[in-house]
């Protein structure tokens, strides 16, 4: 694994911000709609005890029913309830923590990646990253380190992670999102993180030179969007690490899309 290298024009990524138009839960708006088939790939839920859970496991808890444009609310039965002093307080019929939004989880971009490079070989890649992660310049993230003992050795808010030379060059615009451009080989996915690695993060986009697929993680969804040939899509649905789904360019992935369980 490396640190990709800062792309210091966006040019290689005109022809996404061609093909999305509005920035809605539609498949099709965040993976553009050129692709012979799509995937929904769900980032895992932890049970109680830390281990990695599946969407199917909530649904078999929960008896909802899994399906392609299930959504967590509703799965989980996550509801607001009234708190003691005010406000409400949501709780979930499920036991353990909630699928990240916004983040691959390692694990699976692990295994999403495996499923990419046997298409993607050797060639370069690119990867955008939103601007807007408060670790990106520092502004809006706190972090603490901690000895073994628990005790805080050094908190506050991190220095900036890319230069200023990065940080005020140009950006992706696409709607309602802004995004540095970064590439290098494939199994540079998995550098695109705070360097501190206090917050690993997966790439916002990224696609291989060839344009053969795309992969998306909106900052909004606790899953991730691919698009490429069936073959591809195939091979990430089978994928053994992978709790996938086939969709379409037209399915909503939108809060209140689950009208099975909703």
């Amino acid at each position: 694994m490396g640190r990709p290298q800062w792309l210091p024009d966006v040019v290689a990524g005109l022809w996404i911000a061609e093909q999305l138009t509005r920035l809605d839960g539609t498949v099709g708006q965040h993976v553009p709609a050129v692709f012979e088939a799509y995937a929904r790939v769900l980032h895992p839920p932890h049970t109680m005890t830390g281990e990695p859970g599946t969407w199917a496991q909530v649904c078999a808890r929960t008896d909802t029913i899994a399906h392609p444009l299930m959504q967590w609310p509703t799965i989980s039965r996550t509801h607001d309830v009234p708190a003691v002093g005010g406000g409400v307080t949501r709780r979930s019929a499920w036991f353990g923590s909630p699928p990240e939004p916004g983040n691959l989880p390692a694990a699976a971009l692990a295994a999403l990646l495996d499923v990419l490079s046997e298409s993607t070989g050797d060639q370069q890649c690119v990867f955008a990253l939103w601007e807007g992660l408060g670790w990106v310049d520092g502004r809006g993230a706190w972090y603490q380190r901690r000895d073994a003992d628990g005790t805080v050795i050094e908190e506050g808010e991190p220095p900036s992670a890319f230069p200023l030379e990065v940080l005020d060059g140009p950006r992706l615009r696409l709607p309602g999102r802004d995004y540095l451009l970064f590439a290098g080989p494939l199994a540079d996915a998995t550098g695109l993180g705070d360097p501190r690695g206090v917050w690993p993060q997966s790439p916002n986009l990224f696609w291989p030179q060839d344009r053969a697929w795309c992969v998306a993680t909106e900052i909004d969804f606790d899953s991730t969007l691919i698009g490429g040939s069936q073959a591809l899509i195939d091979s990430v649905l089978t994928h053994p690490g992978l709790e996938a789904w086939p969709v379409s360019p037209e399915d909503s992935l939108a809060w209140d899309a689950d009208l099975i369980n909703g």
